[in-house]
């Protein structure tokens, strides 16, 4: 009896911190084009978790978007679709496109978890025509690593409301590029950043990623902060929303 074989990959795409100060509008590009790598050959799509910062560590963003999906085409990556924040304005990706779908509020169900994140995950199956089961298969060999295959993700906000990302974690003073530590002030670190996250600041001056999370005010990366901070600078996550893309070959 043959089996499956099933494989799940998390994309962190990015969103400049210049881009996250306002919120956004519906259609608007939440992330442009993101590559990430899938084992060689076709594999279909079967369910997509995403997880959605809030806003400022307790806003709800609780909203539907749009995922779309593209591979390269001659070794060429899609062109863009717009800047983040702004409503899609590109061209000339038409081609690369192969599949998309939504996220929508009934996907974030049952979610009670209190600060930080929301859960919205879809399932293969169902009545439902976005759900996620079709076949994605890249340019042979256009992977980062041999054996791998790079496909192409990108997010529009929906019809609902607006996706609000703002952040008032503030620097706290001038702190030099010979120290790992971050000390922010205003709002809790705790409840708006993670280990793992890649921080930036509002002028999109890279501090560091986080190593630990050690108080409301102190946050610890994995080395010296590659940028002397600013005072009173808004502090985001460059990666607000995290997707599991889950595949069977």
């Amino acid at each position: 009896m043959a089996t499956s074989k099933h494989f799940a990959v998390t994309v962190k795409p990015t969103i400049p911190a210049s881009n996250q100060t306002g919120a956004f509008a519906q259609a608007d590009v939440l992330f442009d084009w993101y590559g990430f790598d899938i084992p060689k050959g076709a594999a279909r799509l079967v369910g997509v978790t995403a997880l959605v910062r809030k806003t400022n560590g307790s806003g709800a963003n609780v909203l539907p978007f749009a995922l779309y999906y593209a591979k390269s085409i001659d070794g060429v990556a899609p062109s863009s679709l717009g800047t983040p924040n702004a409503t899609a304005d590109g061209t000339g990706y038409y081609n690369n496109i192969i599949g998309k779908n939504s996220i929508e509020v009934k996907d974030f169900a049952d979610d009670y978890l209190d600060v930080g994140v929301h859960v919205a995950t879809l399932a293969a199956g169902g009545a439902d025509a976005d759900k996620p089961s079709f076949v994605m298969q890249g340019e042979p060999d256009s992977g980062t690593n041999v054996g791998y295959d790079k496909l192409y993700v990108a997010g529009l906000a929906g019809a609902s409301g607006a996706f609000d990302f703002a952040s008032t974690v503030t620097c706290t003073g001038v702190q030099p590029t010979t120290q790992a530590v971050l000390t922010v002030g205003t709002t809790s670190a705790l409840s708006n950043f993670a280990v793992g996250d890649i921080l930036h600041d509002e002028d999109d001056r890279l501090l560091g990623t986080v190593k630990s999370m050690d108080l409301t005010t102190q946050m610890t990366m994995t080395a010296n902060l590659e940028n002397a901070t600013v005072n009173a600078k808004d502090v985001y996550n460059i990666s607000p929303i995290t997707l599991i893309l889950s595949f069977e070959k």
